[in-house]
């Protein structure tokens, strides 16, 4: 993964060998990125003929990847706080937000591809406290918003907007 700044790029060295950056979610207060990785997808020039020419490949499902929590330590630096496996599209990009209670208490908020669930998980351990239903499809957007001490969280699938008020855990 690469940060730009107004003056010079840089590689963020605990992102190298982790595969394709394919989502980032902020928070600004705590300045912690959750970035999401797939794997590379290693094309190859030779034609295999073991697969049948009459079955299209299956994409858009689940695969396996991870989740990589940074804290911006410094003028230049981050600091890895922690991983965790997760299962992304091969196609399409993961929606996910983080979001920033009291007491410097942080959630992380992701649409789930398998199961089309909206998955809450605690940073920086990463361990889930609720998975909410989406309605079956697909999570298109996920937007949070804290405002006058309220927290709104938005789950946006194929046909349907769904809003959820926080509770401080």
């Amino acid at each position: 993964m690469i940060l730009l700044n107004s003056s010079r790029s840089s590689l963020v060295p605990e992102t190298e060998n982790k595969g394709v950056c394919i989502s980032l979610a902020h928070c600004p207060s705590s300045d912690e990125i959750v970035a999401s990785f797939r794997p590379r997808v290693e094309r190859s020039n030779d034609i295999t003929f073991s697969q049948s020419v009459s079955t299209p490949p299956v994409v858009g499902h689940g695969i396996p990847g991870i989740r990589l929590l940074l804290k911006k330590a410094g003028s230049n630096g981050y600091q890895n706080l922690g991983f965790s496996s997760a299962t992304v599209n091969d196609i399409r990009l993961p929606k996910s937000t983080i979001i920033n209670l009291e007491d410097e208490k942080r959630l992380f908020a992701s649409g789930e591809e398998v199961t089309c669930e909206l998955m809450l998980q605690k940073l920086p351990s990463f361990s889930v406290v609720q998975c909410l239903q989406s309605q079956n499809h697909p999570i298109r957007d996920v937007k949070y918003i804290n405002a006058y001490g309220q927290g709104l969280l938005s789950c946006l699938s194929e046909d349907a907007l769904q809003l959820f008020r926080t509770n401080v855990l």
